[in-house]
């Protein structure tokens, strides 16, 4: 088999509205930095593909822990024997893959877009048994969604989603009623960028889950796996919590994955096959807790790939993966004071438990725009004990 040559196109779902690479762009934001964040998803024998090369004392500081990064390759550069495996496929990706001298099978961009928007997910909820029915209801005008809501009583609102996915950053929490000026503004774009927007009701979330499956072409959910989601209240990810199986809480996951199956047949019938990510939540229902098992398709690679990696890396082990804006936390000056300040709870090589950083925290003259910081240990107690190391040592500002 030959080895994969990862790219993380981390704007995957902002092009699905139609919008250019950031890759090929200076870049404001911090998608030049991502790739950095997906080096653990990469397997023996891999590469991944950076536009910013991993700063030397960060290679320094995951070998002195005992662990390897894949190979860099700085982009234009590549690997021709390799396999390309983006983030997810656009125009953008098809066009780096066409260099390789073995095409990398995927759908159609057609099969693609389509997989991931949000009128699939509806149409999917109600073609899905296992989905549970319907639960969003599709706007393609601002002044239709607005006198929708004004005619509404729903104490806990409703959240507002973007025609694609944006790993719910596209999201906006919005209260029954007449639309405030703040919430108009902020749902212009979702309208601009996708047609559409999709309104579903505001449920009290009591945990976040998500299943990760490959379609196979003969449409079948192919290596299953899964997590506890770290999410904001909104919905945006944050960082996810793995079980030392690799796989979703027990008491849901024969649901999980007969949900995976059926959506895997469903996506078969779409023209899709290839790597997805299908998140859940158990809610509080008025007439108690209650499980949706699916919330939204990602038809591509997932960004708690890296903690999976990790965890291979570790059996046996409990892996927490978060994110953070490094000016939330109280950093010191270097890897070795980083050390210094988590004294026990540090991670070390051999000892296969602790507080481990998983991105470049430092860099010459600025801050990375986020860090990945990854608890290890053997069983729930253990992360409990890691997590108030962390927020003793390095806490929020």
């Amino acid at each position: 088999m030959p080895s994969r040559e990862y790219y993380l196109n981390a704007d995957f779902d902002m092009s699905l509205s139609g919008r250019p690479s950031l890759l090929e762009t200076a870049d404001p934001t911090y998608v030049h930095e991502m790739a950095w964040h997906f080096a653990f998803a990469c397997g023996e024998g891999d590469s991944l593909i950076v536009h910013k090369p991993f700063p030397h004392d960060f290679l320094e500081y995951i070998r002195g822990k005992g662990l390897m990064l894949p190979r860099a390759v700085p982009h234009p550069e590549f690997s021709p024997e390799a396999e390309f495996t983006p983030f997810g496929w656009n125009a953008h990706a098809e066009s780096l893959a066409a260099r390789y001298r073995n095409p990398s099978a995927h759908a159609s961009l057609e099969r693609v877009r389509a997989a991931n928007s949000r009128e699939y997910g509806l149409r999917a909820e109600q073609e899905v048994p296992a989905a549970g029915g319907l639960c969003g209801m599709p706007f393609d005008r601002l002044e239709t969604l607005a006198a929708f809501l004004a005619g509404q009583e729903r104490p806990g609102g409703w959240v507002a989603k973007a025609a694609h996915g944006y790993a719910g950053t596209g999201n906006r929490r919005v209260p029954s009623g007449d639309l405030a000026s703040e919430d108009r503004d902020r749902l212009v774009p979702l309208f601009e960028n996708g047609g559409m927007v999709v309104v579903e009701p505001w449920h009290t979330r009591l945990i976040d889950m998500a299943t990760l499956f490959t379609v196979t072409r003969e449409g079948k959910a192919d290596r299953l796996r899964g997590h506890t989601l770290l999410n904001s209240r909104d919905g945006a990810f944050l960082g996810v919590r793995i079980a030392a199986d690799g796989l979703p809480p027990v008491r849901w996951r024969d649901a999980l994955f007969n949900t995976a199956a059926q959506v895997a047949e469903s996506l078969h019938g779409t023209g899709y096959f290839g790597p997805v990510g299908m998140d859940a939540y158990l809610w509080q229902s008025p007439d108690g807790e209650r499980l949706r098992p699916m919330v939204d398709i990602n038809a591509r690679l997932s960004m708690s790939l890296p903690a999976h990696g990790l965890a291979a890396r570790l059996p046996g082990r409990c892996v927490e993966w978060t994110w953070s804006k490094p000016r939330k936390l109280r950093l010191p000056a270097d890897y070795a004071a980083l050390d210094a300040a988590l004294g026990a709870a540090a991670f070390a090589a051999g000892r296969e438990e602790g507080i481990l950083a998983v991105s470049p925290v430092f860099l010459e003259n600025a801050r990375p725009k986020r860090i990945g910081f990854a608890l290890i240990a053997k069983d729930e107690r253990g992360l409990e004990r890691l997590r108030a190391a962390f927020a003793a040592s390095l806490g929020r500002k």
